[in-house]
Parts: structure tokens; sequence; C-alpha cells
């Protein structure tokens, strides 16, 4: 038998907040699109959860 492919992530983060727990970044102009892209219609601002990466990269420049 053939051993299982390997899990392309952990189960739970390094940090213990679940993956969709991050406070995304967005732009005066589109306040409801994160700076990496996700959808933020309606998701409360400041809920204490870790800073998207993706979007301080983008912040920072380190992406576009």
């Amino acid at each position: 038998m053939a051993s299982p492919a390997p899990k392309t992530r952990p189960d739970r983060p390094i940090d213990g907040f679940e993956y969709e727990e991050c406070e995304h970044l967005v732009d005066d102009d589109d306040p409801d699109t994160a700076l990496c892209g996700v959808d933020q219609t309606g998701v409360p601002w400041n809920q204490g959860y870790p800073l998207c990466q993706a979007c301080m990269a983008v912040a920072e420049g380190r992406m576009s």
C-alpha cells in the first residue's frame, strides 16, 4: 500500500490561531477588500488576531 500524500500545512498553525483568524489590512479606497484580496465586507476590525502576513507584505511593498 502506498503511503499517504504529505499534508500541505499542519493541522493548526504554530501560533495557536486558526488560519482564518487573522486581521486583514484594507485600503481606504476599497475597505471591503483586504490588501491580499480577501473579501472583508461586514468583517469587524480589531478582533485581536495576528496580522495577515500577505497583507503585511503588500503594505510593505514586498508584493504587489
